[in-house]
């Protein structure tokens, strides 16, 4: 189903509201679909996805023929401390340290829903194999979500609804 060729039934990158799919052996709901534009000739699509058990986000850039995706999900952890992290280019969460290495500049739309674009700001953490992303906003809030960058070929059974 997935692979880098333009036989794709329903390419990553062009999903829409209520498509299904399974992931980590669980099926999931879009529910949003939001798009990036990181104004360096790329963009990404962000899927807001439910579970029977919780939401999560996937997020997906296609890049030179091939997918990057990364699966996250939402961290609460208290503005202050995401300011610092930003500040400092490093944050500890879950005893584990996590260094900054990516800093992207962008906007956001829904394209669902009659808002005006965002802008925002995306910081990057690294450690290991798990990425803390800090979103600060154009209105001063701050996000945050832990995820790990995952193979395309993991998200299975894609059907239109």
């Amino acid at each position: 189903m997935f692979g880098n060729n333009d036989k794709e039934e329903y390419p990553l990158n062009k999903l829409k509201l209520d498509y299904t799919f399974d992931l980590f052996k669980t099926e999931w709901k879009i529910m949003e679909v939001g798009e990036y534009d990181w104004n360096l000739e790329n963009n990404s699509i962000e899927y807001t996805i439910r579970s029977s058990e919780k939401t999560a986000y996937v997020e997906v850039e296609y890049i030179k023929g091939k997918y990057e995706v990364i699966y996250s999900e939402d961290v609460d952890i208290d503005p202050s401390f995401l300011i610092e992290a930003i500040k400092d280019e490093s944050i500890y969460f879950d005893d584990n340290e996590y260094v900054l290495e990516e800093t992207y500049s962008g906007t956001y739309k829904n394209p669902n829903t009659f808002t005006r674009r965002e802008t925002l700001e995306s910081h990057l953490f690294y450690c290991k194999d798990s990425i803390l992303t800090i979103e600060k906003w154009d209105d001063g809030t701050y996000e945050a979500f832990l995820g790990e960058e995952i193979k395309a070929k993991k998200i299975k059974n894609i059907k239109a609804q």
